[in-house]
């Protein structure tokens, strides 16, 4: 069913998967912010599991 012009399905979070590792996001800035920290040089700082268990 559509309402103004967008369908239900739209509401339901997207999970976005990370290419590097198995972390999912449902925010695209999160997961750009969680390779941008945990997957260069510069930004060791994240750990390298998801300590939310998604």
């Amino acid at each position: 069913m559509k309402w103004f012009n967008r369908d239900k399905s739209d509401d339901e979070p997207k999970s976005l998967s990370c290419k590097y590792c198995d972390m999912k996001f449902e925010d695209k800035e999160r997961l750009k912010r969680h390779t941008r920290k945990a997957h260069t040089e510069k930004g060791g700082d994240m750990p390298k599991f998801n300590p939310f268990g998604t």
